[in-house]
Protein backbone atom coordinates (compact mmCIF):
# COMPACT_ATOMS: atom_id res chain seq x y z
CA UNK A 1 0.00 0.00 0.00
CA UNK A 2 1.34 3.28 -1.21
CA UNK A 3 1.99 5.76 2.00
CA UNK A 4 0.25 8.82 2.15
CA UNK A 5 2.79 11.57 2.96
CA UNK A 6 1.98 14.10 5.76
CA UNK A 7 -0.28 11.78 7.74
CA UNK A 8 0.12 12.38 11.38
CA UNK A 9 -1.15 9.89 14.08
CA UNK A 10 -2.69 12.05 17.17
CA UNK A 11 -3.84 9.91 20.41
CA UNK A 12 -7.39 11.29 21.43
CA UNK A 13 -8.64 8.94 23.61
CA UNK A 14 -7.99 7.08 26.25
CA UNK A 15 -9.93 4.16 27.53
CA UNK A 16 -8.27 2.48 30.74
CA UNK A 17 -9.38 -0.30 33.41
CA UNK A 18 -6.18 -1.04 35.48
CA UNK A 19 -6.01 -1.36 39.69
CA UNK A 20 -5.61 2.05 40.49
CA UNK A 21 -9.50 2.18 39.25
CA UNK A 22 -12.01 2.38 36.83
CA UNK A 23 -11.45 5.00 34.06
CA UNK A 24 -8.63 7.30 32.92
CA UNK A 25 -9.02 9.81 36.68
CA UNK A 26 -8.52 6.86 38.76
CA UNK A 27 -5.38 5.67 36.69
CA UNK A 28 -3.67 9.09 36.42
CA UNK A 29 -5.09 10.64 40.30
CA UNK A 30 -3.30 7.18 41.55
CA UNK A 31 -0.17 7.68 39.30
CA UNK A 32 0.29 11.31 40.49
CA UNK A 33 -1.07 10.42 44.13
CA UNK A 34 1.83 7.87 44.28
CA UNK A 35 -0.90 4.67 45.45
CA UNK A 36 -0.42 1.27 44.61
CA UNK A 37 -3.41 -1.17 43.22
CA UNK A 38 -1.34 -4.44 44.63
CA UNK A 39 -3.54 -6.27 47.28
CA UNK A 40 -4.27 -9.53 48.30
CA UNK A 41 -6.31 -11.59 46.07
CA UNK A 42 -10.01 -11.90 46.17
CA UNK A 43 -11.31 -13.38 43.31
CA UNK A 44 -10.08 -16.97 44.06
CA UNK A 45 -8.58 -18.45 47.07
CA UNK A 46 -4.36 -17.77 46.80
CA UNK A 47 -4.03 -18.74 50.69
CA UNK A 48 -1.76 -21.94 49.35
CA UNK A 49 0.03 -20.11 46.80
CA UNK A 50 3.16 -18.55 47.51
CA UNK A 51 2.36 -15.30 46.48
CA UNK A 52 -1.23 -13.68 47.56
CA UNK A 53 -0.90 -9.90 46.33
CA UNK A 54 -1.27 -9.32 42.78
CA UNK A 55 -2.87 -5.90 40.79
CA UNK A 56 -6.85 -6.54 39.72
CA UNK A 57 -9.14 -4.67 38.08
CA UNK A 58 -11.89 -3.34 39.82
CA UNK A 59 -15.02 -4.99 40.22
CA UNK A 60 -17.30 -4.56 37.43
CA UNK A 61 -21.00 -5.70 37.10
CA UNK A 62 -20.78 -5.70 33.78
CA UNK A 63 -24.64 -6.20 33.35
CA UNK A 64 -24.93 -2.20 34.42
CA UNK A 65 -22.65 -2.03 30.76
CA UNK A 66 -24.62 -4.29 28.80
CA UNK A 67 -27.33 -6.33 28.06
CA UNK A 68 -26.96 -9.75 29.69
CA UNK A 69 -28.47 -11.24 26.66
CA UNK A 70 -26.11 -9.70 24.04
CA UNK A 71 -22.93 -10.92 26.20
CA UNK A 72 -23.94 -14.40 26.88
CA UNK A 73 -21.50 -15.04 23.51
CA UNK A 74 -19.08 -12.86 25.64
CA UNK A 75 -15.91 -13.82 27.25
CA UNK A 76 -14.41 -11.58 30.44
CA UNK A 77 -12.00 -10.74 28.18
CA UNK A 78 -14.40 -9.57 25.73
CA UNK A 79 -16.62 -7.20 28.10
CA UNK A 80 -13.36 -5.45 30.03
CA UNK A 81 -12.08 -4.92 26.02
CA UNK A 82 -15.31 -3.53 24.94
CA UNK A 83 -16.12 -1.34 27.95
CA UNK A 84 -12.25 -0.06 27.43
CA UNK A 85 -13.24 0.60 24.31
CA UNK A 86 -16.50 2.28 25.39
CA UNK A 87 -14.38 4.83 27.77
CA UNK A 88 -12.10 5.43 24.82
CA UNK A 89 -14.64 6.86 22.58
CA UNK A 90 -16.14 8.56 25.01
CA UNK A 91 -12.65 10.80 26.23
CA UNK A 92 -12.28 11.03 22.61
CA UNK A 93 -16.00 13.02 21.98
CA UNK A 94 -17.06 10.51 19.17
CA UNK A 95 -20.51 9.63 19.35
CA UNK A 96 -20.30 7.72 15.68
CA UNK A 97 -17.23 6.29 13.86
CA UNK A 98 -17.17 6.32 9.89
CA UNK A 99 -17.67 2.41 9.55
CA UNK A 100 -15.27 2.31 6.61
CA UNK A 101 -12.25 4.41 7.34
CA UNK A 102 -12.27 3.22 11.22
CA UNK A 103 -10.92 0.16 12.61
CA UNK A 104 -9.45 -2.15 15.61
CA UNK A 105 -6.45 -3.45 16.03
CA UNK A 106 -6.04 -4.43 19.85
CA UNK A 107 -3.64 -7.01 21.64
CA UNK A 108 -3.61 -9.23 24.68
CA UNK A 109 -1.05 -11.70 26.36
CA UNK A 110 -3.53 -14.05 26.85
CA UNK A 111 -6.97 -13.24 25.27
CA UNK A 112 -9.65 -15.42 26.15
CA UNK A 113 -7.78 -18.33 27.95
CA UNK A 114 -10.52 -18.37 30.89
CA UNK A 115 -12.93 -19.76 28.93
CA UNK A 116 -10.35 -22.76 27.92
CA UNK A 117 -9.96 -23.23 31.13
CA UNK A 118 -14.09 -23.93 32.04
CA UNK A 119 -14.52 -25.89 28.96
CA UNK A 120 -11.79 -27.97 30.25
CA UNK A 121 -12.85 -28.39 33.90
CA UNK A 122 -16.53 -29.31 32.55
CA UNK A 123 -15.18 -32.02 30.20
CA UNK A 124 -12.79 -33.33 33.03
CA UNK A 125 -15.23 -33.46 35.88
CA UNK A 126 -18.62 -34.12 33.70
CA UNK A 127 -17.76 -34.98 30.31
CA UNK A 128 -17.55 -33.28 27.01
CA UNK A 129 -21.95 -33.36 26.35
CA UNK A 130 -21.16 -30.41 29.58
CA UNK A 131 -19.47 -28.14 27.48
CA UNK A 132 -21.59 -25.24 26.51
CA UNK A 133 -21.75 -24.39 22.96
CA UNK A 134 -21.16 -20.65 23.81
CA UNK A 135 -17.64 -21.67 24.20
CA UNK A 136 -16.15 -21.43 20.82
CA UNK A 137 -17.42 -17.86 20.14
CA UNK A 138 -16.39 -16.87 23.71
CA UNK A 139 -13.37 -18.15 23.49
CA UNK A 140 -11.79 -16.97 20.17
CA UNK A 141 -8.92 -15.05 20.22
CA UNK A 142 -10.44 -12.68 18.09
CA UNK A 143 -13.55 -12.27 19.81
CA UNK A 144 -12.88 -9.22 21.69
CA UNK A 145 -11.76 -7.22 19.02
CA UNK A 146 -14.51 -8.73 16.67
CA UNK A 147 -16.75 -7.80 19.71
CA UNK A 148 -15.08 -3.81 20.11
CA UNK A 149 -16.25 -3.84 15.93
CA UNK A 150 -19.52 -4.88 16.05
CA UNK A 151 -20.36 -2.55 19.16
CA UNK A 152 -18.98 0.47 17.11
CA UNK A 153 -19.73 -0.67 13.62
CA UNK A 154 -16.61 -0.31 12.38
CA UNK A 155 -15.88 -1.95 9.11
CA UNK A 156 -11.74 -1.12 8.63
CA UNK A 157 -8.91 -3.36 8.99
CA UNK A 158 -9.43 -5.32 12.27
CA UNK A 159 -7.19 -7.99 14.19
CA UNK A 160 -5.58 -8.99 17.16
CA UNK A 161 -1.96 -9.72 17.78
CA UNK A 162 0.15 -11.12 20.46
CA UNK A 163 3.13 -10.27 21.26
CA UNK A 164 3.27 -10.99 25.38
CA UNK A 165 4.41 -8.08 27.29
CA UNK A 166 4.46 -5.98 24.36
CA UNK A 167 1.24 -6.67 22.71
CA UNK A 168 -1.03 -4.03 23.65
CA UNK A 169 2.38 -0.99 22.48
CA UNK A 170 3.04 -2.84 18.92
CA UNK A 171 -1.05 -3.40 18.72
CA UNK A 172 -0.78 1.10 18.62
CA UNK A 173 2.37 1.14 16.58
CA UNK A 174 0.72 -1.00 13.99
CA UNK A 175 -2.12 1.02 13.88
CA UNK A 176 -0.60 4.00 13.62
CA UNK A 177 1.24 2.92 10.27
CA UNK A 178 -2.20 2.10 9.08
CA UNK A 179 -3.30 5.49 9.61
CA UNK A 180 -0.09 7.25 8.04
CA UNK A 181 -0.71 4.78 5.19
CA UNK A 182 -4.01 5.97 4.41
CA UNK A 183 -5.86 2.83 5.06
CA UNK A 184 -7.79 4.40 8.07
CA UNK A 185 -8.60 7.82 9.59
CA UNK A 186 -9.01 6.39 13.27
CA UNK A 187 -8.84 3.06 14.87
CA UNK A 188 -9.01 1.78 18.51
CA UNK A 189 -6.10 0.45 19.29
CA UNK A 190 -3.82 -0.74 22.58
CA UNK A 191 -4.36 -3.85 24.54
CA UNK A 192 -6.06 -6.00 27.58
CA UNK A 193 -5.56 -9.41 30.03
CA UNK A 194 -8.87 -10.41 32.34
CA UNK A 195 -6.39 -12.97 33.43
CA UNK A 196 -6.74 -13.39 37.20
CA UNK A 197 -7.36 -17.00 37.84
CA UNK A 198 -6.20 -19.74 39.62
CA UNK A 199 -4.18 -21.32 36.68
CA UNK A 200 -2.50 -18.68 34.78
CA UNK A 201 -1.24 -16.80 38.23
CA UNK A 202 -0.43 -20.61 39.52
CA UNK A 203 1.80 -20.90 35.89
CA UNK A 204 3.49 -17.68 36.95
CA UNK A 205 4.27 -18.74 40.56
CA UNK A 206 5.64 -21.54 39.28
CA UNK A 207 8.03 -19.98 36.80
CA UNK A 208 9.55 -18.45 39.62
CA UNK A 209 9.72 -14.81 38.43
CA UNK A 210 7.40 -13.25 40.68
CA UNK A 211 8.26 -10.94 43.68
CA UNK A 212 8.98 -12.83 47.31
CA UNK A 213 7.66 -9.55 49.49
CA UNK A 214 3.88 -10.58 49.20
CA UNK A 215 2.91 -7.26 49.98
CA UNK A 216 1.32 -4.16 47.97
CA UNK A 217 5.16 -2.77 47.73
CA UNK A 218 6.59 -5.73 46.39
CA UNK A 219 7.00 -4.33 42.86
CA UNK A 220 10.13 -2.17 43.01
CA UNK A 221 11.50 -1.56 39.39
CA UNK A 222 15.20 -0.86 39.03
CA UNK A 223 15.51 -0.52 43.03
CA UNK A 224 18.59 -2.38 44.82
CA UNK A 225 15.99 -4.82 46.46
CA UNK A 226 13.88 -5.92 43.78
CA UNK A 227 13.30 -9.76 43.64
CA UNK A 228 10.82 -10.40 40.92
CA UNK A 229 7.35 -8.94 39.34
CA UNK A 230 4.23 -8.15 40.55
CA UNK A 231 1.26 -10.13 38.11
CA UNK A 232 -1.38 -7.49 37.13
CA UNK A 233 -3.98 -7.49 34.43
CA UNK A 234 -5.84 -4.67 32.86
CA UNK A 235 -7.21 -2.54 29.78
CA UNK A 236 -5.77 0.35 28.01
CA UNK A 237 -8.09 1.32 24.78
CA UNK A 238 -6.05 4.14 22.70
CA UNK A 239 -7.78 5.74 20.06
CA UNK A 240 -5.56 7.20 17.56
CA UNK A 241 -6.59 9.38 14.49
CA UNK A 242 -5.03 11.21 11.81
CA UNK A 243 -4.41 14.73 12.59
CA UNK A 244 -6.28 16.68 10.40
CA UNK A 245 -9.21 14.42 11.09
CA UNK A 246 -9.13 14.92 14.74
CA UNK A 247 -8.34 18.88 13.99
CA UNK A 248 -11.40 19.32 11.80
CA UNK A 249 -13.51 17.95 15.02
CA UNK A 250 -11.72 20.00 17.45
CA UNK A 251 -10.48 16.90 19.21
CA UNK A 252 -8.41 17.50 22.71
CA UNK A 253 -5.12 16.22 21.53
CA UNK A 254 -2.90 14.03 24.38
CA UNK A 255 0.02 13.77 22.17
CA UNK A 256 1.04 12.90 18.60
CA UNK A 257 2.88 9.58 17.96
CA UNK A 258 6.04 10.19 15.76
CA UNK A 259 8.09 6.96 16.49
CA UNK A 260 7.69 3.93 15.52
CA UNK A 261 9.92 0.85 16.51
CA UNK A 262 9.63 -3.01 16.50
CA UNK A 263 12.32 -5.41 16.52
CA UNK A 264 12.85 -9.14 17.30
CA UNK A 265 16.05 -10.11 19.36
CA UNK A 266 16.11 -13.96 17.96
CA UNK A 267 18.07 -14.73 20.82
CA UNK A 268 16.13 -16.47 23.73
CA UNK A 269 12.25 -17.37 24.43
CA UNK A 270 12.35 -15.48 27.68
CA UNK A 271 15.84 -13.42 28.29
CA UNK A 272 16.14 -9.88 27.19
CA UNK A 273 18.83 -9.19 24.70
CA UNK A 274 20.47 -5.48 24.74
CA UNK A 275 20.72 -5.72 20.63
CA UNK A 276 17.51 -6.03 20.02
CA UNK A 277 16.39 -3.57 22.22
CA UNK A 278 18.56 -1.02 21.32
CA UNK A 279 17.12 -1.49 17.52
CA UNK A 280 13.63 -0.79 18.51
CA UNK A 281 14.60 2.14 19.77
CA UNK A 282 16.97 3.75 17.09
CA UNK A 283 14.00 2.17 14.59
CA UNK A 284 11.73 4.54 16.91
CA UNK A 285 14.23 7.57 16.34
CA UNK A 286 15.05 7.05 12.85
CA UNK A 287 10.87 7.09 12.08
CA UNK A 288 10.40 10.09 14.46
CA UNK A 289 13.40 11.85 12.18
CA UNK A 290 15.23 12.50 15.78
CA UNK A 291 18.23 11.15 17.85
CA UNK A 292 18.71 10.82 21.08
CA UNK A 293 19.32 14.54 22.90
CA UNK A 294 15.55 14.98 21.64
CA UNK A 295 14.30 12.39 24.39
CA UNK A 296 13.19 14.51 28.09
CA UNK A 297 11.32 11.42 29.23
CA UNK A 298 11.54 7.80 28.72
CA UNK A 299 8.81 5.79 30.74
CA UNK A 300 10.75 2.57 30.90
CA UNK A 301 9.08 -1.41 30.48
CA UNK A 302 11.19 -1.66 33.93
CA UNK A 303 9.40 -5.17 35.16
CA UNK A 304 11.37 -5.08 38.94
CA UNK A 305 12.95 -8.05 37.95
CA UNK A 306 16.88 -8.43 38.58
CA UNK A 307 17.61 -9.21 34.58
CA UNK A 308 15.26 -6.66 32.90
CA UNK A 309 15.83 -3.89 34.85
CA UNK A 310 20.14 -4.06 34.53
CA UNK A 311 19.36 -5.16 30.88
CA UNK A 312 17.24 -1.75 30.19
CA UNK A 313 19.49 0.60 32.15
CA UNK A 314 22.18 -0.92 29.69
CA UNK A 315 20.35 -0.45 26.89
CA UNK A 316 19.63 3.03 28.03
CA UNK A 317 23.27 3.73 28.27
CA UNK A 318 24.32 2.77 25.18
CA UNK A 319 21.27 4.79 23.55
CA UNK A 320 21.90 8.15 25.74
CA UNK A 321 25.31 8.04 25.80
CA UNK A 322 27.04 10.74 28.75
CA UNK A 323 23.88 12.34 28.73
CA UNK A 324 22.13 9.40 29.95
CA UNK A 325 21.84 10.08 33.92
CA UNK A 326 20.12 13.11 32.97
CA UNK A 327 17.28 11.84 30.82
CA UNK A 328 14.13 10.97 34.01
CA UNK A 329 13.54 7.16 33.52
CA UNK A 330 10.51 6.18 35.27
CA UNK A 331 8.27 2.68 35.38
CA UNK A 332 4.73 2.23 36.49
CA UNK A 333 4.86 -1.27 37.31
CA UNK A 334 5.25 0.24 41.34
CA UNK A 335 2.11 1.24 40.68
CA UNK A 336 0.23 -1.83 39.35
CA UNK A 337 2.09 -4.42 38.78
CA UNK A 338 2.89 -6.21 35.18
CA UNK A 339 -0.65 -6.04 33.20
CA UNK A 340 0.85 -8.49 30.95
CA UNK A 341 -0.21 -8.09 27.48
CA UNK A 342 -1.89 -4.73 28.33
CA UNK A 343 0.84 -3.51 30.40
CA UNK A 344 2.61 -1.42 26.81
CA UNK A 345 -0.20 0.02 25.95
CA UNK A 346 -1.26 1.25 29.73
CA UNK A 347 2.11 2.17 29.27
CA UNK A 348 1.22 4.34 25.92
CA UNK A 349 -1.35 6.02 28.13
CA UNK A 350 0.24 6.86 30.82
CA UNK A 351 3.42 8.50 28.34
CA UNK A 352 0.78 10.56 26.35
CA UNK A 353 -1.15 12.22 29.79
CA UNK A 354 2.85 12.81 31.20
CA UNK A 355 3.22 14.64 27.93
CA UNK A 356 0.09 16.47 27.69
CA UNK A 357 -0.13 17.33 31.37
CA UNK A 358 3.57 17.89 31.52
CA UNK A 359 4.08 16.12 34.83
CA UNK A 360 6.55 12.48 35.14
CA UNK A 361 5.20 9.81 37.42
CA UNK A 362 7.69 8.74 39.78
CA UNK A 363 8.96 5.01 40.12
CA UNK A 364 6.85 3.97 43.39
CA UNK A 365 8.95 2.32 46.03
CA UNK A 366 12.46 2.73 44.41
CA UNK A 367 15.80 2.07 46.64
CA UNK A 368 18.78 3.03 45.40
CA UNK A 369 21.67 1.55 45.57
CA UNK A 370 21.91 -0.68 42.89
CA UNK A 371 25.11 -0.18 40.18
CA UNK A 372 23.36 -2.04 37.41
CA UNK A 373 20.67 0.94 37.96
CA UNK A 374 22.15 4.14 37.89
CA UNK A 375 19.71 6.52 36.11
CA UNK A 376 17.23 9.00 37.48
CA UNK A 377 14.19 7.07 38.07
CA UNK A 378 12.27 9.81 39.32
CA UNK A 379 12.36 8.04 43.11
CA UNK A 380 10.93 11.25 45.33
CA UNK A 381 6.96 12.26 43.80
CA UNK A 382 5.76 13.48 40.24
CA UNK A 383 8.05 15.50 38.55
CA UNK A 384 6.70 18.68 36.73
CA UNK A 385 8.69 18.86 33.28
CA UNK A 386 7.99 20.68 29.80
CA UNK A 387 8.40 17.62 27.36
CA UNK A 388 8.52 17.52 23.74
CA UNK A 389 9.28 14.26 22.80
CA UNK A 390 8.85 10.49 25.40
CA UNK A 391 9.96 7.17 24.59
CA UNK A 392 8.16 4.67 25.87
CA UNK A 393 9.22 0.89 25.63
CA UNK A 394 8.04 -2.78 26.10
CA UNK A 395 10.25 -5.84 25.82
CA UNK A 396 8.30 -8.83 25.86
CA UNK A 397 8.99 -13.11 26.45
CA UNK A 398 9.60 -13.89 22.71
CA UNK A 399 12.00 -10.62 22.66
CA UNK A 400 9.31 -8.92 21.03
CA UNK A 401 10.44 -5.15 21.49
CA UNK A 402 8.31 -2.01 20.92
CA UNK A 403 9.16 1.97 21.24
CA UNK A 404 7.37 4.28 20.44
CA UNK A 405 8.03 8.28 20.24
CA UNK A 406 5.14 10.89 21.16
CA UNK A 407 5.53 14.74 21.11
CA UNK A 408 3.90 17.68 22.65
CA UNK A 409 0.33 17.77 20.28
CA UNK A 410 -0.11 21.11 18.44
CA UNK A 411 -2.57 23.76 20.07
CA UNK A 412 -6.06 22.96 18.83
CA UNK A 413 -9.72 24.64 19.94
CA UNK A 414 -10.49 21.98 22.30
CA UNK A 415 -7.97 21.39 25.32
CA UNK A 416 -9.82 21.16 28.39
CA UNK A 417 -12.78 18.08 27.80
Amino acid sequence: MRAMVGRRVAVTGLGLITPLGYGKDAFWNGLMEGRSGVAPISVFDASEMPFTHAGAMPDIDFDDHFDPKETAFWSRASKVAVLGSELAAEDAGIEKFDPVRTGAIVGSGYGCMNEFEESYTAWVTRGWKRIKPVTVPKSMANAPVSQIAIRHGVRGMTFSLATACSSGAIAAGVAAQQIRSGALDVCFSGGFDAILNESIFGAWCALRVLSKRDDPTASRPFSVDRDGLVFAEGCSIVILEEMEHAKARGARIYAELVGIGSTCDAVNIVGPDPQGEIESIEMALHDAGLDAAAIDYVNAHGTSTKMNDANETKVLHHVFGARAGEVPVSSIKGHIGHCMGAAGAIEVAATALAVHHGKIPQTLHYQPGDPDCDLDYVPDGPRDVAIEHALTESFGFGGQNSALILRRAPATGSSSR
